[in-house]
């Protein structure tokens, strides 16, 4: 096929990492991003490397955010909202952006790249949005990011006792998420492994159900970890606020299955991913069939393929190889024969490579 235009939704590292393989084989691309910026969430985690890399994959997303942004058949429509589209055999699109601006296309596939939302926990009962000291994760990342060290948001303090609770809206049977959101076990540690490091006057404690693997050294990773932290096996039910803002909490001890209570200076819920906003509705008009959990079904459906943590929780890595595999099947619908791998960055990045186009060396 002659020029080739595909259509991503989605300008997370997984749409990007599509985007990319995509283009360097002759594609035009338009990539549609709600966001002011490209990168989606994982370009708001910071590294968490101290003596050596713990693959937390936050470089990842920055090389691959360079590239896509400045390769020539990549047109990035940030700040944008997919306004309509139809098709089948061909797709029609219009975008609008924040000025009111319509951009209409076709193209002749569509890559579904949306990513995730991160669960809203105002709605459960440990008083986020009331209580200072009780932030998120990706507070916790902006935090660092902005000051290099975790401060108590109430005086700007260092806290002295610090807690993680894992799993807040995954794994819920309540909440009908019975899944587990992957990234969050292995982000919570390597935050804490970093806050640790950097302040090591801060005592922290994890409060988990279990702690799920990732990465290849996981085991010394862990048991070092156990070395460092206190781990609980329980999730808190209550928090409340103390007159110093700090935040008390209550669980059951799973040892002696009796009540305990303690007072920590700043709490971090590890809020696990839900499907994205406006994807029930961009599935309805393609015809695309969502599974009972809200992700994609299916990675791939008349020319619509789909790719990254849109079809369900996927770690950084995961979602750049799933969106590799989906770009190769994207060129094979195209009828665009591939080339061979080819570093897309540094040798020491072996995670994030390319595919050449033939002739290209």
């Amino acid at each position: 096929m002659a020029n080739p235009k595909v259509l991503v939704i989605g300008g997370g590292i997984g749409g990007m990492t599509a985007a990319l393989v995509l283009a360097r084989f002759g594609a035009e691309i338009d990539i549609v991003e709600r966001n002011r910026r490209l990168g989606g969430h994982a370009a708001e985690l910071g590294c968490k490397a101290l003596d050596a890399c713990v693959k937390c994959g936050a470089c990842l997303v920055a090389e691959t955010l360079e590239a896509a942004a400045t390769h020539p058949r990549i047109s990035a429509h940030t700040d944008s909202r997919l306004e309509a589209i139809t098709g089948s055999d061909r797709f029609t699109y219009s975008i609008r952006n924040a000025s009111g601006r319509a951009i209409r296309g076709e193209a002749d596939a569509v890559v579904i790249a949306a990513g995730f939302r991160t669960f809203d926990p105002s709605t459960t009962s440990y008083g986020y949005g009331r209580f200072p000291n009780m932030i998120t994760n990706l507070d916790l990342e902006r935090m660092l990011r902005a000051n290099a060290k975790a401060m108590r948001p109430s005086d700007g303090g260092a806290p002295k006792r610090m807690a993680f609770i894992q799993c807040v809206g995954s794994r819920d049977a309540k909440l009908g998420h019975l899944w587990c959101s992957q990234f969050c076990c292995g982000a919570a540690l390597r935050a804490a492994r970093l806050i640790r490091h950097r302040q090591p006057q801060t005592d922290i404690t994890i409060f988990f159900i279990d702690i799920q693997t990732f990465g290849r050294d996981f085991e010394s990773f862990y048991r070092q970890s156990q070395h460092e932290f206190r781990f609980i096996r329980a999730i808190p039910g209550d928090a409340y606020q103390m007159e110093d803002s700090g935040i008390r909490l209550a669980y059951m001890d799973d040892t002696s299955r009796q009540s305990r209570e303690e007072v920590f200076d700043l709490v971090v819920l590890s809020t696990g991913m839900v499907p994205p906003e406006g994807l029930a509705q961009t599935a309805d008009d393609l015809g695309l069939a969502l599974a009972s959990s809200g992700y994609v079904a299916a990675q791939a459906h008349r020319g619509l393929f789909a790719a990254g943590a849109v079809r369900g929780p996927m770690r950084i890595a995961e979602t750049i190889a799933d969106a590799r595999d989906t770009a190769c099947q994207v060129l094979a619908f195209l009828g665009i024969k591939g080339g061979v791998p080819e570093p897309l960055v540094a040798e020491r990045r072996p995670l994030v490579s390319r595919l050449v186009a033939p002739g290209r060396g």
